[in-house]
This record gives structure tokens, C-alpha cells and sequence, in this order.
């Protein structure tokens, strides 16, 4: 009687295999996308993004002059995009911080300052960003030069509230924004 003694090689190259599949995406972690932005911190040079809810804060910035050009009361640009992740209208209810009077929102360079209430339809995306008379918000009267440093600023929505550290960045990084100043 003849015994076979076969090894049961088959399953071990197919489990390498799929081990090196695995490992595959780690070999290049440009190509790797997250679903969903960083709570908090800096990505997309220096841009900070969040997400309250079924609402994303992305591309968030500040933008001032050099230090030496800013100065208590001044006003500044405060910019970001909105995305509506959810089947309902989504707002944006205020923002503050304590580096300033307070925080308004503008339709465009001339327009009046308004209080914060800003509504995305579902499924939708409304940019904040600098450009021309482009609504934006505006951080008012702020308490000190605020230099390159980050600032805490909170936001309240209909999903919930979030703080996120918004970077300072230099007015000539905008697109056509206004000038800070008093308004």
C-alpha cells in the first residue's frame, strides 16, 4: 500500500500572497485617502479641517498682515468651506473666540456685518473663502496682534459644537482678500 505524503503547499502561497496585499497600501501612503478630515490640526499646508456631525469644516484659515503690520481692533478674514454631509439643511449658528469682540458674517466686501447664521442645503457645499465678493466671515475688533500664532476659535452648528486651532496665515497667501482694518 502505497501512503501519500503530499504537503499541503498550495495554502501557503496563497497566504503570502495576501499578506503582501495587505501591506500593499503602506508601501505608499500618498495614494491612501482618510474618510473623514483631522478633528483638529494642520494638513493641505497648514489649512486645518473638522467635522461636528453630518457637517465638515475644511480648508479653515485666518489671514493677516505681517506682525508688525497688525494691531489691537483690527478685523480679519476668517475662511472656510462648509460641506453638508446629511439628507437635512445644516447651520451654522455662530462663531466665536476669545482673541476678539466677536465674529460676524459678510456677503461680500461691502456688504453690512451680519450675525452668524449660515444654512447649507443637504448634500451641498458652500464656500467661505477669500476672493472677491465672496461671503465670508469676519473675526472683529481682535484684542491683541495675533502674529502668525494659532488661535482657538469655536464653532456652533445644528450637529454640535466644535473648537479647532485655526493657523494664522499671511494676507498675501489670499486671493483678492479684503484688507484687515476697522469696517
Amino acid at each position: 500500500m502505497r501512503t501519500s505524503s503530499r504537503s499541503p503547499r498550495a495554502p501557503l502561497p496563497l497566504l503570502l500572497a495576501l499578506c503582501l496585499l495587505a501591506l500593499l497600501p503602506a508601501c505608499n501612503p500618498g495614494q491612501r485617502e482618510s474618510p473623514l478630515p483631522q478633528a483638529s490640526g494642520g494638513n493641505r499646508e497648514g489649512l486645518v479641517d473638522g467635522q461636528v456631525g453630518a457637517m465638515r469644516l475644511l480648508h479653515v484659515h485666518i489671514l493677516a498682515p505681517p506682525m508688525d503690520q497688525q494691531k489691537s481692533g483690527d478685523d480679519l478674514g476668517l475662511y472656510l468651506t462648509l460641506v453638508n454631509e446629511s439628507d437635512q439643511p445644516q447651520k451654522l449658528t455662530g462663531v466665536s473666540t476669545v482673541h476678539a469682540k466677536k465674529v460676524v458674517y459678510r456677503a461680500g466686501p461691502g456688504a453690512p456685518q451680519q450675525e452668524v447664521s449660515v444654512t447649507v442645503p443637504p448634500r451641498a457645499t458652500l464656500s467661505l473663502q477669500e476672493g472677491q465678493s465672496r461671503p465670508h466671515l469676519e473675526i472683529l475688533d481682535i484684542d491683541q496682534p495675533l502674529g502668525a500664532t494659532p488661535i482657538d476659535v469655536t464653532f456652533r452648528l445644528t450637529t454640535g459644537t466644535t473648537t479647532l486651532r485655526i493657523p494664522v496665515l499671511p494676507l498675501e497667501r489670499g486671493a483678492g482678500s479684503p484688507a484687515p482694518g476697522h469696517s
